[in-house]
């Protein structure tokens, strides 16, 4: 049976990213801890400000407190074991951080999603998020499809 005791998880809150946690957490160690990433897409934040819905600052705290809130919602219920599980927020290009965060972490294991919120014209067009992960990590990778 496949077991890891260090995994990373990069969550976008999509019913696919709750898979890949519950995945984590079947594979985890009992001494394990898993870290749920969010990354804040910096390009959303510069097309909202660019569409005059607020400052920089001000979108990047209502996205994190939106973030903040939808980890509770993802963590509930959810039987976890004894597994730690760290939660993490940062902002930038989501498969850049995913990739930086893996390394500067020495975690030696990614579980995450196939198909999250991105759209399918961008997938077309430059590939999802987890496809460049695949190509830029050194670590093993779970993709959980569905």
């Amino acid at each position: 049976m496949l077991k890891a005791t260090d995994i990373l998880v990069p969550v976008d809150f999509s019913p696919t990213s709750a898979n890949a946690v519950r995945a984590a957490v079947g594979i985890a160690s009992p001494d394990g801890d898993i870290t749920l990433l969010h990354v804040i897409d910096q390009s959303f934040i510069d097309d909202a400000v660019a569409s005059s819905l607020g400052t920089a600052d001000e979108i990047t705290a209502r996205l994190r407190e939106r973030a903040e809130t939808d980890f509770d919602s993802l963590l509930e219920g959810m039987d976890k074991g004894e597994v730690d599980i760290e939660r993490m927020i940062v902002v930038g290009i989501p498969f850049v951080e995913i990739l930086k965060i893996a390394r500067d972490l020495d975690l030696p294991m990614i579980i995450m999603g196939v198909r999250g919120r991105s759209t399918p014209p961008e997938e077309i067009l430059f590939g999802s998020t987890a496809e460049k992960v695949l190509r830029g990590t050194r670590v093993p990778v779970l993709c959980v499809p569905f």
